[in-house]
């Protein structure tokens, strides 16, 4: 009996896991930048939210570069080429259809832009984790040392709530701030709202996905509380320490 009830708590944990993961398809394209660079870009797209790797075919070890970005209302993709310190080294925007993806790649650091083209796109089914387990942590966004950057920090208090804030700036050499002071929170699931105190009118989501956290406005229009031109929306990469 004992033997039975072990089996079935196995089984319907494996039936959780199950349900926080999605198949999704990955697509792979080739391609080059400015018609010289060769390069690789795999992702997948769940909810809106795109993760994968790009790849500079090039270079001696062909290390895969993390890229995370996001879908618009107008179905182009705004896609982020992360570091491992959470520096954005590059922007990929463009429109894919079917068959190609024509856009551009562009460097924060040295302003620079490159003409974008990629074909003949691999599909192949892909099991994408939900599960976010949320815990103390550090993440960051940084467009160049120059450029725009962002912090959003959580920490999980005794109570079981968790404690969040959220810091950026905009790029030098005004630096401009937009911030969330360290306020407590519930979390429900792997995302919560937050209106502002004085202005319940201006509202985000909060997101969180196993390497990075994704903060988006979800009222309001937040004009006049933050300086100008500063954001706390963006992705934020996970630090590992």
């Amino acid at each position: 009996m004992k033997h039975s009830k072990y089996l079935l708590f196995v089984f319907m944990a494996l039936i959780s896991l199950t349900i926080k993961a999605q198949n999704v398809t990955q697509l792979t394209w080739t391609g080059t930048l400015n018609n010289k660079i060769p390069i690789s870009l795999s992702y997948s797209i769940s909810k809106g939210i795109i993760t994968g790797e790009i790849i500079y075919l090039d270079t001696k070890n062909k290390t895969p570069i993390k890229v995370i970005g996001s879908v618009k209302d107008d179905k182009s993709y705004r896609i982020l080429e992360f570091e491992k310190s959470g520096n954005i080294s590059g922007i990929i925007t463009g429109k894919p259809t079917e068959t190609e993806f024509v856009g551009d790649w562009f460097s924060p650091k040295s302003r620079k832009s490159l003409s974008l083209k990629l074909a003949n796109p691999i599909k192949k089914q892909k099991m994408l984790s939900q599960n976010a387990f949320i815990t103390t942590a550090d993440y960051h966004y940084g467009y160049s040392e120059k450029g725009s950057q962002g912090d959003f920090q959580i920490e999980k208090l005794k109570n079981g709530k968790f404690r969040f804030s959220i810091f950026s700036v905009t790029s030098d050499p005004a630096r401009n701030i937009a911030n969330i002071d360290e306020t407590e929170v519930n979390i429900a699931g792997n995302s919560f709202v937050y209106s502002l105190p004085e202005e319940k009118n201006n509202q985000f989501k909060v997101i969180f996905y196993p390497e990075f956290v994704v903060v988006k406005y979800t009222k309001g229009d937040f004009e006049g509380q933050f300086g100008h031109n500063a954001t706390i929306e963006g992705i934020y990469l996970k630090m590992v320490k």
